[in-house]
C-alpha cells in the first residue's frame, strides 16, 4: 500500500514513521523528501507560491513513481502542502490568491488518488507541542496550532460525500492517530496487517461502537475543529 503520515509540526510524525518501518519491514520510505529541494528556500510562514508549488510538484511526481501494490510510506504528502498553502491564503500572503489555490486543489484532487491511507496526527489536550530546534523545524506554537486547525478542517472535508477537495469515489482513507507512540502503533495495526502489510479486512477493524467510543473520548478532550464552512468557500 501507499501510506503517508500527515499533521502539523512537532507531533511525532518522524517517530511514527520510524516505528512503522521497524514493525513493517517490507515497507520502504523514499530517501529524498521535499526538504531536500527547499533547503535554501523560505517556507512555512515565509513560504512563496514558487516554493509551495515546487513542493507539491515534487510530492506529486514522487507519488506517481509508486503503484498500489508497492509498500511505501511517505513523510508528509500533498495534504500537508495544501494545508500550508491555505494558511498563506487566509493570511493574505502575496501570491496566494484564489487562482493559485484553485490550481493547487485541482492537482491535489488528482494526487489523492495515488494514496491508500493517510495517518493524520492531530493535536489533542493530551498531546503537547514539543518544540525542537533545527534549521527546518517550525518553533511558533500558535502557528503550529493554526496549521492543526486547518488539517482538522480538511479532515471534515474528507468526511463529506461531496467535497471540492476530494473525489467522491477515489480518495484515500484518512485515519486519525493519537496517544503515546505505543498507542499510535497499536492504532496503526488495526488498519495495516502486521504480517502482510496489507489493509486489514473489514472484519478486523474496530466495530462501529468501539470507533464511536474512541471518537467520543477524543472529541471530549476539548479539541475544536475549524468550521468546515470556512474552507468550503474555496471551490474549483
Amino acid at each position: 500500500m501507499r501510506i503517508a503520515i500527515s499533521g502539523t509540526a512537532c507531533q511525532g510524525k518522524t517517530t511514527l514513521l520510524n516505528d512503522f518501518l521497524k514493525t513493517y519491514t517490507d515497507y520502504k520510505t523514499p530517501e529524498k523528501t521535499y526538504r531536500s529541494i527547499i533547503q535554501d528556500d523560505k517556507h512555512s510562514k515565509q513560504a512563496s507560491v514558487e516554493t509551495q508549488w515546487k513542493i507539491l510538484d515534487f510530492m506529486s511526481e514522487q507519488l506517481t513513481q509508486h503503484r498500489s501494490g508497492d509498500n511505501v510510506i511517505f513523510d508528509r504528502c500533498p495534504l500537508d502542502n495544501i494545508v500550508y498553502s491555505l494558511w498563506c491564503y487566509e493570511r493574505g500572503i502575496d501570491g496566494f490568491d484564489k487562482e493559485y489555490i484553485d490550481k493547487t486543489i485541482a492537482l491535489f484532487r488528482e494526487t489523492m488518488k495515488l494514496l491508500d491511507i493517510i495517518f493524520f496526527i492531530p493535536i489533542t489536550r493530551v498531546t503537547t507541542i514539543e518544540i525542537e530546534g533545527g534549521t527546518q523545524r517550525e518553533t511558533d506554537a500558535q502557528y503550529i496550532k493554526e496549521i492543526d486547525n486547518l488539517f482538522k478542517a480538511m479532515y471534515q472535508q474528507w468526511l463529506q460525500p461531496e467535497s471540492s477537495f476530494f473525489e467522491k469515489d477515489d480518495r484515500p482513507a484518512i485515519i486519525e492517530i493519537f496517544g503515546s507512540p505505543q498507542e499510535r502503533m497499536h492504532m496503526v495495526k488495526l488498519y495495516v496487517d502486521e504480517e502482510s502489510g496489507d489493509a486489514v479486512s473489514e472484519q478486523g477493524i474496530l466495530n462501529p461502537t468501539e470507533i464511536q467510543d474512541i471518537e467520543s473520548q477524543f472529541r471530549n478532550s476539548g479539541d475544536g475543529y475549524t468550521d468546515v464552512n470556512n474552507i468550503n468557500k474555496l471551490t474549483i
